[in-house]
């Protein structure tokens, strides 16, 4: 049996859709992964930079309005006076930050890449007790054939929009008629998290795949 890790993590944070006052009309803006600090007095104000794909006239996302020094953690601050990629990435996908801005995110165009670490059974969400239970012989299903077992604990930390069958579908080469049919005969289960495969991928999900 085979354990892994899926990290999703998106290559971009969403574009957002607004009114240019460059272009005179609604565009995309993406974020440009640099940050404006602006300290006045004892408060601070930081923004996530916003670019027009036109353009280029810029937007401010608000990440902290009028806060004190002693909010941030220093480590956090030393970040965002960087720019550092990571943390701007984070604050561009966060759907929170996004909706206190009103801001239209194009969260279906975002590409993204997955992240395949090996790991022992302890370090998932599921103990041996519980996986003991879910487990399902080749022969349960009439697949003899069958060789390896793989669980997936998958991680969607971002919240990017995205469907169980279409992440298996683009890692094993499979259809969405193949993926389908492998959750009706019992080669792929949901153990914790998710509903099935159509649905989309919650934070976290684990699944079972028999590899043939």
């Amino acid at each position: 049996m085979k354990i892994e890790k899926w990290a999703i993590v998106p290559k971009t944070a969403p574009e957002i859709i607004r009114n240019c006052p460059g272009c005179r009309r609604k565009t995309a803006f993406h974020s440009s992964e640099s940050f404006r600090i602006n300290a006045n007095g004892n408060k601070i104000d930081v923004w996530l930079i916003y670019r027009c794909e036109k353009c280029n006239f810029s937007w401010n996302l608000d990440i902290y309005t009028r806060i004190s020094p002693g909010f941030l953690d220093r480590r956090l601050y030393e970040r965002f006076q960087r720019n550092d990629r990571t943390t701007a990435l984070e604050y561009g996908c966060c759907k929170e930050i996004l909706s206190r801005n009103k801001a239209e995110a194009l969260w279906e165009q975002v590409e993204y890449d997955v992240e395949i670490t090996k790991l022992p059974l302890l370090q998932t969400q599921l103990s041996q007790k519980q996986y003991k239970k879910t487990q399902i012989s080749p022969t349960e299903c009439g697949q003899e054939f069958i060789k390896e077992k793989v669980l997936v604990a998958i991680y969607n930390q971002y919240g990017l929009s995205l469907r169980l069958d279409k992440l298996l579908c683009s890692h094993f080469g499979w259809s969405r008629k193949e993926a389908v049919k492998m959750e009706e005969e019992g080669f792929l289960r949901i153990l914790s998290g998710g509903k099935g495969c159509k649905a989309k991928i919650p934070k976290f999900m684990e699944i079972e795949i028999y590899e043939s």
